[in-house]
């Protein structure tokens, strides 16, 4: 799935980043899939119902201080609010960060 995934998105693939909650503010990623466990399984439906789907560009907006904890993420023209933990169910691929 990954390597078939990446070939046809149309975001430029710079770095593999394992999920989500490994970026900082104002990287951008494409989201890949999600985590296999049970949590992840649970979360998956509202995220994709969100827009959080395989093939989508996110871009880390903000990050609260101290901790970063939660994390602002845009995806299309909506930003929503991560907390960490949910953020790491979520694989990614950085890719390059074009203004947009």
């Amino acid at each position: 799935m990954g390597l078939a995934l990446l070939k046809n998105l149309s975001a430029p693939v710079d770095t593999p980043i394992d999920n989500l909650a490994q970026l900082r503010k104002g990287d951008a990623a494409i989201i890949i899939g999600f985590a296999d466990d049970e949590e992840a399984l649970f979360m998956k439906t509202r995220l994709q119902e969100l827009g959080f789907l395989p093939g989508e560009k996110i871009v880390v907006h903000a990050e609260a201080f101290p901790g970063r904890d939660p994390m602002a993420i845009r995806v299309g023209n909506s930003i929503f609010a991560l907390r960490r933990s949910e953020a790491e169910k979520i694989r990614v691929v950085q890719a390059v960060n074009d203004a947009d």
